[in-house]
């Protein structure tokens, strides 16, 4: 017992700060946590915890910090200053068997300095944390529940990428953590092996598992993940649902790109231009409606444009493409003539542009 332990003052603060993590429901919190590699500040002021049972996922761009954070959970760093508690104890104070046993980590890049079977490979995960793997749990049952049992015979030095991938998923699932951390697991998965991995890993934490995520597919994240954690230039941009998190005002900031949210047969999705850097090139309003001038909006925009339009119908598909751009438009209610206000707003509109442009919509009493 004492091995394991560094002293008894540090054992009553482990105690307390593990009691009240476990009070206050926490599996890992991160508090203050600052990190640099050779005085390069990579991670500031980082506060987060999740509890058991959280599906999390992170994005950010490249360099944000995402890999040094999961590293810094699963006790591979330590931080500069601030702490990363497990269960209410500094990762620094267990051994790597010990943080086996709480965590397990499926890293971006994974190498083998020896050949070895499939199926020995993914018996590794239970020999980590101390277990036979015929009491941690079936190789060859992990991996079929992968879709890659056909592998296990297999030399793992022979594998592509995708399937060495799904190969450390399987050993990472067999040390039968409650935490598992995942840097990009899909990054060289095609598209059917991603969204079955996705599946998987929804599943199993349905099951009870925690599962906290490294991913750069913005909408496979509003797809499959409770909330997202939102990194940019090693700070938390963002924290919370992904429908919340992922606005399109914050995609900007964070990536420097436009990006328009959609929401079609229930599900919410993102698509992306190139944010034009300088000046804007004036002011077009546009007079459409029913879908004539969506296309147009999106190509103004991206182009750099300032674009107005109107008067549209509340719920028309020109209406919802403005609202996803963020357009000042003249909008009038559905199925009704065009009112005064509405009239009166669409000619302010018509008078601040530089150009104005007419699509090919019809025009009927509904609309004139």
């Amino acid at each position: 017992m004492t091995a394991d332990m560094p002293g008894l003052p540090a054992m009553s603060a482990v105690g307390s700060a593990a009691a009240a993590d476990a009070a206050a429901g926490r599996l890992v919190r991160l508090r203050d946590v600052d990190f640099a590699y050779d005085q390069r500040p990579v991670l500031r002021r980082i506060n987060l915890a999740l509890a058991p049972g959280d599906f999390v996922g992170i994005v950010g761009p490249n360099g944000s910090g995402k890999s040094t954070l999961v590293d810094l959970i699963d006790g591979i760093h330590q931080p500069l200053s601030g702490e990363v508690l497990v269960r209410g104890r500094r990762t620094d104070h267990y051994r790597r068997r010990e943080m086996a046993r709480e965590v397990a980590l499926v890293p971006q890049r994974f190498d083998l300095d020896f050949d070895l079977a499939v199926r020995e490979v993914v018996e590794m995960g239970a020999y980590c944390r101390g277990k036979d793997p015929g009491v941690a749990g079936d190789p060859e049952a992990t991996l079929a529940r992968l879709g890659v049992a056909h592998l296990a015979g297999r030399r793992f030095s022979e594998l592509s990428g995708g399937e060495k991938q799904l190969v450390v998923l399987a050993q990472a699932l067999m040390q039968q953590a409650p935490l598992l951390l995942l840097d990009e697991p899909a990054s060289a998965l095609d598209v059917s092996h991603q969204l079955r991995l996705f599946d998987l890993l929804r599943e199993l934490n349905r099951d009870g598992l925690t599962v906290l995520c490294i991913l750069h597919d913005l909408n496979l994240a509003l797809h499959y993940f409770d909330k997202l954690l939102v990194l940019s230039d090693g700070e938390v941009a963002a924290f919370g649902p992904p429908a919340e998190v992922l606005r399109p005002e914050v995609v900007e900031a964070v990536y420097g790109v436009r990006a328009y949210l959609h929401r079609h047969a229930g599900r919410t999705y993102l698509t992306f231009s190139p944010r034009l850097r300088g000046e804007r090139r004036g002011r077009v309003h546009l007079i459409c409606g029913g879908g004539t001038g969506a296309g147009m909006m999106r190509e103004l925009v991206d182009a750099g444009y300032e674009v107005t339009a109107g008067v549209l119908n509340a719920l028309d598909t020109d209406e919802k493409t403005g609202a996803e751009l963020g357009l000042r438009m003249a909008v009038e209610a559905p199925f009704t003539a065009v009112g005064d206000d509405a009239h009166a707003e669409n000619l302010d509109l018509l008078r601040a542009a530089d150009l104005v442009l007419v699509s090919a919509v019809p025009v009927s009493r509904g609309n004139a």
